[in-house]
């Protein structure tokens, strides 16, 4: 009975041992051949933007309805500080580009690689051909060198990559093109005639031929001096009110500057110098927050208190708060704020038709971000706090890669507290901006009469009270 044991044990470990090294050493079917790839890299912001369209040809002898993208482990492992930000695919067949589905598919450890399954919009016909978009964000993918400067000197951020596109397929013709801050690049891998450089850009290829794999490592040096904003946590609040016809918005801020620090002691003297001269600095000097249309009520406050030193311009279209903090923020330095402001309810909600229901049912639209741009925000914690009495039935946003908490909060005058939604996303950038939140919920009208029914009876509760005390005779008799 034991060698028996023994032999079943044996046998799983094997069928694990072979499951295990058939994932590990996973690649897609050369079903595949890229005919044409162009590939961008922007380094204008703070954080890293790639797109890259090519054209596809099936040449298996059947049709096809899956794709693969690989990335480095470097990227979604997390092996050096780097994160994924942002990942879309599009087909381009006919007019207009259709959005495909991406989910995360295998891995190859031997080769370092992470699998990502695309859905084709329509099956692909063996000997066809069809273009596919791709578009990635990600950050931490440049880095100041050196990484400490003295206050006057220009920062330089250091890119690391690949001339060429780590595709699982064989390549028939690519480029790469690399857009540059205004300043252009003053170092950067030179590869025989590679690049060609022109303005603000860096044009390496044509290459022809490439096999599965192929990588071939390139380094681009550039002044950036602008500050690296990066915003380590940011907890956003939006409180709706029926009874005042109101939704307001608060967020807290803790924020830090990843540019290159200061090798030396801060002179007072030396940043006024640069500031009346109109010259650039990677120090946060303030920055501008596009609210909006109907933001009202606006403040600006940090730890000591309200701030001062910010102007807030009403525009119809176009509400801006520019905010310039207390104090320069150079590399490594630290600054939390709080900003906040009212909006009309009506603005952002709309009510649905309920037949035969007590409550209504009302659709809360609210944007997912409307903070700093050009920065990244490691973590945000977006949270939505409905009045008393109503319920949750649905939350949608165009966002998908969030974690969602629900739970009760009492505010002022309440009792059975409010419900509240969290959404925590991470690794958020501008191109997120454009994503929303959908909070579908019900709420009657009795609801609203709760909190004025329960002030009543307290301060008639009060006020009968102080009756009775009155007529209660506490003198000690003789």
């Amino acid at each position: 009975m034991v060698p028996m044991i023994y032999q079943i044990l044996q046998l799983q470990w094997l069928l694990l041992l072979v499951f295990g090294s058939q994932a590990a050493a996973f690649v897609p079917s050369s079903d595949f051949q890229i005919q044409s790839l162009f590939r961008t890299v922007d380094l204008t912001k703070s954080y890293l933007r790639e797109s890259a369209s090519f054209i596809i040809e099936n040449i298996s002898g059947e049709s096809q309805t899956e794709y693969y993208i690989a990335l480095p482990f470097e990227i979604t492992g997390n092996v050096t500080g780097k994160h994924l930000s942002l990942m879309e695919v599009k087909e381009k067949r006919l007019d207009p580009a259709v959005s495909l589905e991406v989910e995360v598919g295998p891995s190859n450890e031997e080769l370092g690689v992470q699998f990502y399954k695309v859905q084709l919009s329509k099956p692909l016909p063996a000997g066809d051909t069809s273009t596919i978009q791709v578009a990635t964000v990600t950050v931490g993918a440049v880095a100041p060198q050196p990484k400490m400067i003295k206050q006057p000197e220009a920062q330089n951020l250091l890119w690391t990559g690949s001339k060429l596109v780590l595709s699982p397929y064989e390549v028939s013709r690519q480029r790469t093109k690399i857009k540059l801050p205004d300043r252009g690049a003053n170092g950067y891998s030179k590869l025989k005639n590679d690049p060609q450089v022109e303005d603000t850009t860096l044009t390496y290829g044509p290459y022809f031929d490439s096999k599965p794999f192929s990588a071939e490592t390139i380094e681009v040096r550039y002044e950036y001096h602008f500050p690296v904003i990066e915003v380590t946590k940011l907890e956003r609040e939006l409180w709706v009110s029926h009874t005042g016809g109101n939704l307001a918005t608060e967020e807290h801020y803790w924020m830090t500057n990843s540019a290159a620090k200061l090798s030396e002691t801060f002179s007072r003297l030396r940043w006024q110098a640069s500031g009346m001269a109109g010259e650039r600095s990677t120090a946060v000097r303030g920055f501008s927050v596009h609210l909006r249309p109907g933001a009202r009520d606006v403040y600006f406050t940090d730890e000591i208190g309200n701030v001062s030193t910010s102007n807030f311009r009403a525009d119809i279209r176009d509400p801006v708060l520019e905010l310039r903090p207390r104090y320069p923020i150079f590399g490594g330095w630290n600054y939390s704020f709080t900003l906040g402001w009212n909006h009309d309810l009506g603005r952002s909600l709309k009510v649905l038709p309920s037949e035969g229901s007590a409550s209504d049912t009302y659709v809360l639209r609210l944007p997912l971000l409307e903070g700093p741009e050009n920065c990244v925000y490691d973590v945000a914690e977006v949270s939505v706090i409905l009045p008393e009495g109503a319920e949750v039935v649905d939350i949608f946003s165009t966002y998908k890669d969030y974690k969602r908490e629900d739970s009760l909060v009492k505010s002022h005058l309440d009792t059975s507290g409010r419900t509240v939604v969290k959404l925590t996303a991470n690794n958020i950038v501008d191109e997120h901006r454009r994503n929303e939140v959908y909070v579908t919920y019900t709420y009657s009208p009795a609801s609203s009469l709760h909190k004025p029914i329960v002030v009543t009876a307290a301060i008639a509760t009060i006020f009968f009270a102080w009756i009775i005390l009155g007529r209660i005779d506490v003198s000690i008799s003789k």
